[in-house]
């Protein structure tokens, strides 16, 4: 199995748990980045637990069987001793004299130390007590149970027993017998009791610190991992919340991450992707919108070629009459301020209008309006504007600032639209008669008169606006008058 079909399995198994999905949803980074820290230190803590355990049990219980055996061959080595002497009851009590010696020596864990009499020879009785730590056991029989346990005992025996005491206490305890000889004959059993805590105490003891600290480890690694998790999602935070601000128009935002990793170089890349917004954001300002919609259509790198198609569309020419005379006797950036005044007045009604703004030529502006309704778009445009302008100029003589007024002609058809110009330095706009015939009309037009042709007004929705007919006109690359007519508002 794969990496991506495991991960693809473990998070099909978290979406059919609704407090799983919650738990991490919530938690995010810093919960599974703090899960992670402390599952591994947990596995860690508990194998380095479980070796130091098994390793120290195994060290702990061989070296107490090592001392059981060297007591045990202590008292074996006294086979010399005791063979001089004749009478077992003189060998019982040189046994006893060892075993009580090994009582005085206060040896941790040592319950007792018994030798057995199997053949009579190291007791005044067979198969009786031939010493006892416990002293007042010396010369009694042995259980017949116990007897049957170390009769048939042949060599070195360890096992684990529980060991009642005088007040009546179930001790943990290890039991250790080795057959005692006299000259390679068995005549009796050596058998010697350590409390289990003796000998596996310290492991436990250190155990528990193990666990302590272990404990410490893991608290001390998960506030770590938190620390570093809330230093990885602090950046992520912030990264997220200056995409929510560019996703609600703010292109002002800018990142500060001063960080020497990935986060920093993100941020770094965040904030140039927002420059480069910005830069598009400005230079779209300085091309229409048929022209961006053209750059778009462009899905790969290729060269975009000169040339154009036919179409059918209408154009709005307005004009600042009275701006040759006003730019002469004002400062030029008395000019340019009242002339952006009034054209991004005109441009703002247009735009609303579905209008696209081709271009600014001077004080003049050409609009091109394409689609079902273009016609009825460029007069409500045009009316529009008039009234806007009239608005605009009442409050301008209230505050005292000069005034413009703007003839408008508007008239449609069919022209080549596309790109013009050169390879290096091209313009996306409309060449043909039907923008001339507008210029034109747009030149004809007095302050605050709107004049249209006949292919305008046949196509308008009848009766919506206002105007009359005039007098036909002859206009410069017309052999023809040309019928127009004057539109005065909206019914």
């Amino acid at each position: 199995m794969n990496k991506s079909a495991f991960q693809s399995k473990v998070y099909h198994l978290i979406d059919r748990f609704e407090f799983l999905k919650k738990l991490l949803y919530r938690g995010g980074i810093q919960f599974r980045w703090g899960l992670i820290i402390s599952v591994l230190l947990m596995f860690i803590i508990s194998l380095f637990a479980l070796i130091f355990f098994v390793m120290s049990n195994s060290a702990l219980l061989d070296a107490n069987d090592r001392l059981c055996k060297t007591i045990a061959g202590n008292i074996s080595s006294s086979e010399t001793i005791l063979t001089a002497e004749k009478k077992p009851f003189r060998r019982s009590l040189i046994l006893q004299d060892m075993v009580r010696e090994l009582s005085l020596r206060n040896i941790d864990g040592l319950v007792y130390c018994a030798v057995y009499d199997l053949s009579g020879q190291l007791a005044e009785r067979k198969t009786a007590y031939a010493a006892h730590t416990e002293s007042y056991r010396r010369g009694q029989w042995i259980p017949k149970s116990l007897f049957d346990e170390i009769n048939t005992l042949q060599t070195y025996e360890k096992k684990k027993i529980l060991y009642t005491d005088k007040k009546k206490n179930v001790i943990p305890c290890y039991q250790y017998r080795s057959p005692f000889t006299f000259f390679d004959v068995k005549v009796g059993v050596i058998e010697i009791v350590f409390t289990e805590a003796s000998i596996l105490g310290p492991v436990k003891r250190m155990t528990l610190y193990i666990i302590i600290a272990g404990v410490f480890m893991l608290v001390l690694g998960v506030s770590i991992s938190r620390s570093t998790a809330r230093g990885m999602v602090r950046p992520i935070k912030v990264l997220s919340g200056g995409m929510n601000r560019v996703r609600s128009g703010d292109l002002g935002v800018e990142l500060n991450i001063e960080r020497h990793d990935e986060f920093g170089l993100l941020s770094r890349d965040f904030n140039n992707m927002i420059n480069h917004l910005r830069e598009k954001l400005h230079m779209q300002k300085f091309v229409s919108e048929s022209t961006i919609s053209m750059i778009r259509e462009k899905k790969g790198l290729d060269e975009i070629e000169l040339g154009g198609k036919r179409e059918n569309l209408v154009f709005l020419f307005s004009d600042v009459r009275g701006f040759t005379a006003m730019s002469e006797k004002m400062e030029p950036e008395d000019v340019v301020a009242i002339l952006n005044e009034y054209l991004d007045l005109q441009a703002q009604i247009i735009k609303r209008n579905n209008g696209d703004i081709d271009k600014f030529v001077g004080d003049e502006v050409m609009a091109v309006f394409s689609g079902k309704n273009k016609h009825e778009q460029a007069l409500i445009s045009a009316v529009e504007i008039v009234r806007a302008i009239e608005e605009l100029n009442e409050k301008r003589k209230a505050e005292g600032a000069l005034t413009v007024d703007v003839g408008i002609g508007i008239h449609g058809g069919d022209v080549v639209h596309g790109r013009m110009g050169s390879r290096d330095r091209m313009d996306n706009t409309s060449i043909g008669d039907a923008v001339n015939l507008s210029a034109r009309l747009c030149s004809q037009a007095s302050p605050g008169m709107v004049l249209v042709s006949k292919e305008i007004m046949t196509k308008a929705p009848k009766g919506k606006f206002k105007g009359k007919k005039l007098e036909p006109i002859t206009v410069k690359g017309k052999q023809k008058p040309i019928e127009i007519f004057s539109i005065t508002g909206m019914k």
